[in-house]
């Protein structure tokens, strides 16, 4: 079977590699993406992720990429031609306690500090007039007003027909198999359709990223989990326009448009043996639900209508690996998000197609693969 040219291959078809691809082939650069299953679907993480589009708890390595990408979501769906389902509600976290109201305080200062100005301490009566019907152990609260929310499946098919309207080549239900060398640099993909030579090779694959990263012999501090998502049956529509977290429970809770309560919040399931399916852990599923209804009695008055898990790559200090692979020319990472990558995906997007186009990339210099070398 003769190899196929491209100018660069993207290794991964999630919302990371497809706005890669975009950027990218908005720049005019020769793109072929490969897909193991279709786009955004189970159980990779942009299928099953919970959508929520927020700036406020960043680590600081992620601040400038999460203030460019917050600015980019009001119009994004303009941009790409797309219903991104998006709503810019704000992001509330909540207190339950003055140990709590005080280390909320603090809080709002570390966003701050990251020049997140706007992120604002709101006391018990402001809390419960963005919520009204939270729980009223409710006593203080971190409010970002322009965070907010997407779908994340939406937006992963959005970037991707962008990016093929633009010329990109997509390889779907297309297993990358290994990484092709030649001394120390990666030369192309080989694949279950056939060899792909490129002059530059991104890796995406998310919680798969690893098996492939390791045929360069390149060992990746990631792990595979499964986050599990909850989907309540319909309540009336307005109820909840932010969406709520809780500093000291898993908790991300929002409402669709139809009126449907989506809850994650990082709730554990397990993971197969063969990292390609998983089982949900019914203590999880009681555990979320729990917790929401504890938060926003709304929620009791409803039922889980669906439950599942996406499968993440979760990098070993929590934030993704984004540049130049560490002694390997020719590969570049974008991975280990860890659970909180969706709404960086815009601005990730322009930095990595910047990136390889050699432009300068600052905003990049926290999430270098290069510490690696220092995390093992």
């Amino acid at each position: 079977m003769p190899s196929t040219h491209t100018g660069i291959a993207i290794i991964g078809g999630g919302v990371t590699g497809n706005s890669i691809a975009y950027h990218l082939a908005r720049q005019g650069q020769r793109v072929l993406v490969i897909e193991r299953a279709g786009i955004a679907s189970e159980p990779a993480a942009s299928w099953a992720s919970a959508g929520g589009v927020r700036r406020q708890g960043r680590h600081p390595a992620e601040a400038q990429l999460a203030s460019e990408a917050i600015q980019r979501w009001p119009t994004l769906a303009a941009e790409l031609e797309a219903d991104l389902h998006y709503r810019q509600g704000g992001q509330l976290l909540l207190a339950e306690s003055d140990s709590e109201a005080e280390q909320i305080a603090a809080y709002v200062q570390q966003q701050h500090t990251m020049g997140f100005s706007d992120v604002r301490l709101v006391n018990r009566t402001e809390a419960h007039e963005l919520v009204p019907g939270l729980n009223s152990q409710i006593i203080a609260g971190s409010y970002s007003p322009i965070d907010g929310q997407a779908s994340p499946p939406h937006t992963t098919r959005a970037f991707a027909q962008a990016a093929q309207r633009l010329g990109a080549t997509y390889w779907t239900n297309t297993t990358a198999l290994s990484l092709l060398t030649h001394a120390s640099r990666v030369t192309g993909v080989r694949t279950t359709q056939g060899d792909i030579e490129a002059q530059h090779t991104i890796l995406a694959a998310g919680a798969w990223s690893d098996e492939l990263a390791l045929s360069a012999g390149l060992r990746l501090p990631i792990r595979t989990v499964a986050l599990q998502m909850l989907l309540s049956t319909p309540a009336q529509p307005g109820i909840l326009q932010p969406v709520i977290g809780s500093l000291s429970r898993k908790l991300s809770l929002k409402q669709l448009d139809d009126g449907s309560f989506f809850i994650g919040g990082g709730w554990p399931g397990d993971v197969s043996p063969d990292r390609r399916t998983y089982t949900m852990r019914p203590a999880s599923i009681s555990g979320s639900w729990s917790t929401a209804s504890e938060l926003l009695p709304a929620v009791a008055q409803q039922r889980i209508a669906r439950s599942w898990c996406g499968l993440e790559a979760q990098s070993i200090d929590d934030i993704p690996f984004i540049g130049p692979a560490p002694g390997i020319d020719g590969l570049t990472l974008a991975l280990g998000f860890s659970g909180h990558g969706f709404a960086l995906a815009p601005a990730v997007g322009r930095a990595v197609a910047n990136l390889i186009n050699g432009q300068p990339t600052t905003e990049l210099e926290g999430l270098n693969p290069a510490r690696i070398a220092h995390l093992k």
